[in-house]
């Protein structure tokens, strides 16, 4: 039987480019591997009536889905927010360094001195950062909220970006410009430890929209995911999106029948109807997603009906499932900070690994201020939802950078791509958790659709 979806591509009566994606011939092909040279993943459950317990960690999401008129807060208030950020770093910055407290940004010292600020572009030096547009903002109860020009021509070494907070070593002769000796950054929280309660191998699959290709709208590689996932029926799946993504042709052209919600309504009625039972399924909304609210952090969706497994959450999120802590988010932000972030570093370091260090040393999904030109980030609702206060075990970070797998500070991040690019297949994950006591192990495929 036709899907509804594919049903609904052939009723708009336009010719789609599945057969690009039909004609594929490497479906299912393994490109990433965690660990490189494991075995083959078993999805085979040993306790078929194990259901893991989900849950959300931090802030009850009631306040991103009360109706409230996000974009319209006070520079006041923004100004707080950002405040608060450096004031949270202090004590930690300063545990690390081992002193007492910092001093002013702008007093005229020629000796060695350490002070806190935010790192910020000089925008009469161009409109990107670089070497030579490099500010620190400090704060108003050190500092007095001072921007002062920084020079970093004596470090061998540095990566910065804007919004970053951080704590600087070095002088300043004339009170106008620091010349910087040393740069810390804050410490990284460890792996939360909690008792893991898991009564089988916990089985995942990952994937991030779009889920149709970008010419047409009748969500082929959807409809194929999920016969997968009912074939080797594992315990959790996690959608990401955009399902209704901005993107489209046809949604930018306006080539639609139907309303923007009735084309999720579509989407969400095929996953509701089409996967099995036995699968708890998390569905987590994109900025991208045209039907939804364009801000960052985003609510949950709140579809009429709602099967007893499924699980609507906000952009982003940390899960508690049976105590295995997993942090996500549908936002690019390793693609927003990789535009944004200048560095200086050895020749063959782990450039992606840094920026994923950058999310848990700055204990946010989305550290960047400003933020990308394409997002629009509410601050004050992002100072309740969009940390990350500690290192969860599992991180998902979907981009339009190449996927990869890797531990990075104990924490094993998963880049799966799109299940969607252009108007061919992508990619989507396979993990399987195991852990018993505080011992957790996390094997891992991202394999083509």
């Amino acid at each position: 039987m036709m899907s509804c979806l594919t049903a609904m591509g052939h009723l708009l009566g336009r010719p789609g480019t599945s057969s690009k994606f039909s004609a594929r011939n490497n479906a299912g092909e393994v490109v990433a591997k965690y660990p490189v040279n494991d075995m083959p993943i078993d999805f085979k459950r040993s306790n078929e009536n194990w259901i893991p317990k989900i849950q959300l960690h931090g802030i009850a999401d009631s306040k991103l889905t009360s109706k409230y008129n996000y974009m319209f807060s006070r520079l006041r208030d923004k100004y707080d927010v950002l405040e608060d950020q450096i004031n949270s770093m202090e004590s930690l910055l300063c545990s690390k360094l081992k002193i007492e407290e910092f001093e002013p940004n702008n007093n005229p010292k020629p000796e060695t001195f350490h002070t806190i600020g935010r790192i910020c572009c000089d925008a009469t030096s161009g409109s990107r950062l670089n070497a030579s547009s490099l500010l620190l903002e400090g704060n108003r109860r050190i500092s007095s909220g001072i921007t002062i020009p920084i020079d970093v021509s004596h470090l061998k070494e540095f990566s910065f970006f804007p919004g970053q907070v951080v704590a600087v070593e070095g002088s300043n002769p004339t009170g106008k410009r620091i010349v910087v000796s040393s740069v810390t950054q804050p410490p990284i929280n460890p792996v939360f430890k909690t008792d893991v309660c898991l009564q089988d191998r916990l089985n995942v699959v990952v994937a991030c929209g779009p889920y149709t290709l970008s010419d047409d709208l009748e969500f082929t590689p959807l409809v194929e995911l999920i016969t997968q996932i009912n074939s080797i029926n594992p315990h959790l799946v996690i959608f990401m999106g955009p399902f209704v993504d901005v993107r489209n042709k046809r949604i930018e052209s306006g080539e639609l029948d139907i309303t923007y919600q009735e084309q999720f309504d579509l989407v969400i009625k095929e996953l509701q109807t089409k996967i099995v039972n036995s699968v708890q399924v998390c569905v987590v909304p994109s900025w991208r997603d045209v039907h939804h609210r364009t801000v960052y952090p985003s609510p949950p969706f709140q579809p009429e009906t709602k099967s007893p497994n499924f699980h609507f959450l906000p952009d982003p999120c940390l899960l508690n499932v049976d105590g295995i802590f997993i942090g996500l988010t549908s936002t690019d932000i390793l693609f927003h900070l990789s535009k944004e972030e200048i560095s200086v570093a050895p020749p063959g370091s782990d450039r992606l690994g840094r920026l994923v260090s950058h999310l848990f040393s700055q204990q946010s999904f989305y550290p960047l201020n400003p933020p990308s030109e394409e997002i629009s980030v509410d601050l004050e609702h992002a100072e309740d939802f969009c940390k990350l206060p500690f290192t969860p075990h599992l991180l998902l970070l979907p981009s339009d950078l190449r996927h990869f797998i890797k531990n990075v500070n104990g924490c094993v991040v998963f880049n799966t791509e799109r299940a969607v690019k252009g108007v061919s297949g992508g990619t989507f994950s396979k993990l399987q958790i195991s852990g018993e006591g505080k011992t957790v192990q996390i094997r891992g495929e991202i394999l083509r659709i």
